[in-house]
Formats: structure tokens, sequence, C-alpha cells
């Protein structure tokens, strides 16, 4: 097992609203209809040779004790490439009338003939399986209210580190994985692992988890099935020059992984080398507890290597 090391950070936190949404409206009245509007977002793979993960999507539905309510449709199936929309980029499924009250799931109905592919440098496809993809749908479960005469901003992030895994008879699946984010809940984290020791990873990943969640273990080679950093709330590859973007995190004290890799030229995958735990000095206190507030923006300046 990998040794887990530690860094120190410097925390800037800047209350910025970020989201600009109506789910906080002044009526909380929930006798009458609201409007909910869905949007998808992603986190990378690990593979280096995957350049696109596509869904085809022919209705989103909305659930509430285990009944559809109403559902978002549309003319002809909404396919999107999933890896396009990451680092709080999202891809716009639409809007629909609900019912005000409480609800717990969403599906997507994917197309029958064509649920989900992955596609390669190289250009070929290969399928992904989706459990009941195009009967009872891609599941992803999440509580969230819907307020009369207001508009909730739902976020689907599939995380395809997590969901997209493959079996050990060389096919895809499609785990259902994915969270749900009512955006006027949801802060960020964004911040940067110090430029000048880029160049000594191939590959750098910042992997959040809630707080006294992360166990040594997840550092260990996954079994089938699995990823690696199984219980992580989120992740975020950092760019060349050292940025990453945590968004859409749900209030709560999280504590920040940052992994290394390097890559196997060979396969086209990266293999994991370190882990660090980042700690912050906030008034003098170390601590590795990072809060993520509604609407907040927290920055982080990390030297990874000190």
């Amino acid at each position: 097992m990998k040794n887990l090391k530690l860094l120190i950070a410097t925390l800037l936190i800047i209350p910025t609203l970020i989201f600009t949404s109506c789910d906080d409206d002044n009526s909380n009245e929930l006798d009458g209809t609201g409007t909910a509007r869905l949007e998808a977002t992603d986190a990378a793979v690990d593979a280096e040779n995957i350049t696109g993960v596509f869904l085809s999507v022919e209705e989103a539905q909305f659930i509430a004790n285990g009944q559809i309510q109403n559902s978002i449709t549309f003319d002809s199936p909404k396919e999107f490439n999933l890896m396009d929309y990451q680092n709080g980029e999202t891809y716009i499924l639409g809007e629909t009338e609900l019912e005000a009250g409480a609800y717990d799931e969403i599906r997507l109905i994917l197309t029958a003939s064509n649920e989900a592919y992955v596609k390669y440098v190289n250009g070929s496809t290969d399928e992904v399986d989706v459990p009941s993809g195009s009967t009872s749908g891609y599941k992803i479960m999440g509580d969230f209210d819907v307020m009369a005469n207001g508009m909730t901003e739902l976020v689907l992030d599939v995380d395809l580190r997590k969901a997209l895994v493959k079996r050990g008879n060389g096919e895809f699946n499609l785990r259902p994985t994915a969270r749900l984010i009512t955006k006027s809940t949801a802060g960020m984290i964004e911040g940067a692992v110090d430029e000048e020791n880029m160049q000594n990873a191939d590959k750098v990943v910042v992997y959040a988890y809630l707080e006294g969640t992360f166990q040594d273990s997840e550092m260990n080679e996954p079994t089938e099935g699995n990823a690696r950093f199984e219980n992580s709330i989120n992740s975020a590859v950092a760019d060349a020059n050292g940025n990453f973007t945590l968004a859409f995190m749900p209030e709560g004290d999280y504590e920040l992984i940052v992994s290394t890799y390097d890559k196997n030229e060979l396969e086209g995958t990266f293999e994991f080398e370190t882990a660090t735990k980042v700690e912050v000095s906030i008034g003098g206190t170390t601590t590795s507890v990072i809060e993520v507030q509604a609407k907040v923006v927290t920055n982080l300046l990390i030297n990874l290597f000190q």
C-alpha cells in the first residue's frame, strides 16, 4: 500500500455568489406548481485514449416515492459527450413543470438502439452497457424540493471516473453512482497545485471526501467493478498549469486528497503513484477540514512537493 503524505495549503475564502438561481424564492408554498431545470456534468475518466463518453437520452423522468410525476421529453434523442462538460461546465437537458413538493430520484431513459458508447483517439467506438437504461432508466438518487412559483436548478454529476468501469470481459458498464445536486445548496472549491512541480507527475487528481470518511485502503488497487478512491464525493483533474475546480459541492466539511499518476504509454492509462492529504492553516491552527458553504468559492494554493 502506498504511504499517505501530508502538505500545507494556503486557504482563501471568497464569499461570492457563484450560481444564479431561483431555488430560494421567497415563496415557500407547497400548494401549486414550480419548474425544475436539469443539467449534466462530469469528472474525467482515467484512460488517456478515450476522447468521449456519449449518452443518448430520450426522456428525463422526475420521481417522488417511486412514482413518475412528470418528464422532460425531446422531439429526437439528446446525444452528448459527457467529457465535454467538466470543471463546472454543464449540458442543459431542459425544464419541466412539477407539482410543488419533495422528490427523491431522476431517471434518464436512454435510446434503446444506442444507449451509450465510448470513443477513442483513433475514432473507433465501443458500446457501454447501462443496465435497464432504455427501460426503467439510468437512476440518479437525491432529495430535492420544488416550490410553488419557483425554479429549482438541478445538476446531475455522472463522474465517469467512478461510473464508467471496464469488466474482466473487456466490456464497459455505466454504474448508477451519479450525484444529484441542487445548485442553490452547493459551493465550490477552486485551487492550484504548485505549477513548478506539475512536471513531476503526468497527471494530478484532487479528490474530495466528507470529513473522516477517507481510508488508507482506498489507495489500493481496486477490485473489479470499483474505482480507486471509491468513496470520494467529487474529483477534479488539475490542468497543465495546476488549476482544478471541484464544482457543485454540497455544503459540509471536507478533506482533500491530492494524487499523482504516471502515464502508461502502452495501455493509454494512468498508473497511481502517490497520495497526499491537504492540511490548511487557519488563524494559526492547522486542520485537514475545509468547510464548503452554499454559493461560496473556497480557494486553495497547494504546494504538493514541499
